[in-house]
């Protein structure tokens, strides 16, 4: 029987080292990717802010009618609202769960 360089234990152990370089390969590209997003973005974490994750739901419409995606409102100066309520029980819901379109605690559907 003729002797196998990869087989048995020595085989496995190879086998592991190069699985083992090729994580450590993959951990170095996605850190490069990390770094090289946070400088052309300015930041050097690169996460995306509150109103990037929330998208188009961070949209809130003021009182005197200008729909804004800002803390402010830009027609008046208000500060965007924390919270919203439901308009049939005036249950008050989180704008972090703004993908919502139904009332948690009525079942009506909610406006934005």
């Amino acid at each position: 029987m003729a002797n196998n360089k990869n087989s048995g234990l020595g085989g496995l152990l190879k086998s592991i080292n190069n699985a083992t370089r090729t994580v450590n390969s993959v951990k170095n590209t996605a850190n490069n990717v990390k770094r090289t997003a946070g400088s052309i973005t300015g930041n050097k974490n690169a996460k995306p802010s509150k109103q990037q994750k929330q998208g188009k739901d961070a949209a809130w419409d003021c009182e005197c009618g200008v729909k804004n995606t800002t803390k402010f409102c830009g027609g008046c100066g208000k500060s965007a609202p924390t919270e919203l309520a439901c308009p049939k029980c005036k249950w008050k819901r989180p704008l972090e769960n703004s993908g919502m379109k139904f009332c948690g605690n009525c079942g009506a559907q909610l406006e934005e």
